[in-house]
């Protein structure tokens, strides 16, 4: 649990390749979720070639544009 309170975040026009399947992960707080969360024009690959996965944990927020992996928000 963490007293830190993320809220009012765009990531926009972010390409580029994770070394890791899950390349989008949003790991928030119950107590303090993260909030207005936006994602705009974000394509994430694994190792250059796969599809990439997204994992949201208490957070709340929206996509638009050409998002990938698939928002979880």
């Amino acid at each position: 649990e963490s007293g830190v309170k993320v809220s009012d975040v765009t990531y926009q026009d972010i390409h580029g390749t994770s070394t890791t399947e899950v390349a989008v992960k949003f790991d928030c707080s119950s107590k303090s979720p993260c909030n207005n969360i936006r994602l705009q024009d974000v394509k994430l690959t694994y190792k250059n070639v796969l599809p990439a996965q997204a994992s949201c944990s208490h957070a709340v927020g929206s996509a638009s544009g050409l998002v990938q992996p698939s928002s979880c928000l």
